[in-house]
């Protein structure tokens, strides 16, 4: 405070703690509630391009709280770390859940129950339309 009653008036001070408010809440936004991805490969074709050879890459914004608060489900495109190296992330999508065994035969996906009957699974027409 001056002699006169009124607060000193530092705008380099206002900025800082507005560049420091902004950079906390980019991590802590990243860390724990959203992050981007870039798809390097074509794996995910033609929902999500990748390509390393044209260095064609779409990006997606990943949702981090989803699976806290609820199960993965089936067709639904996941990001995950690689467990053998961690600095790498796979985005690809659910094809099985549960205590369920899965196989592959002339490009069809066919899932059974323990025990059960082998069944051919499709997409859903929702998810079929969704690219």
């Amino acid at each position: 405070m001056t002699e006169s009653n009124e607060p000193l008036h530092r705008p380099w001070r206002t900025h800082i703690e507005a560049a420091v408010m902004a950079v906390a809440m980019a991590l802590f936004l990243k860390h724990f509630v959203i992050e981007a991805y870039k798809i390097p490969t074509g794996s995910m074709q033609p929902t999500l391009i990748g390509d390393e050879g044209a260095d064609v890459k779409d990006r997606i914004l990943v949702d981090k709280l989803t699976y806290a608060l609820r199960a993965p489900e089936r067709w639904e495109v996941a990001v995950f770390r690689y467990p053998l190296d961690r600095s790498k992330s796979f985005v690809k999508r659910i094809a099985g859940v549960g205590p369920e065994e899965l196989r592959i035969e002339h490009g069809d996906l066919w899932r059974r129950d323990a025990g059960g009957e082998w069944a051919i699974v499709r997409r859903p027409e929702s998810v079929m339309r969704a690219h």
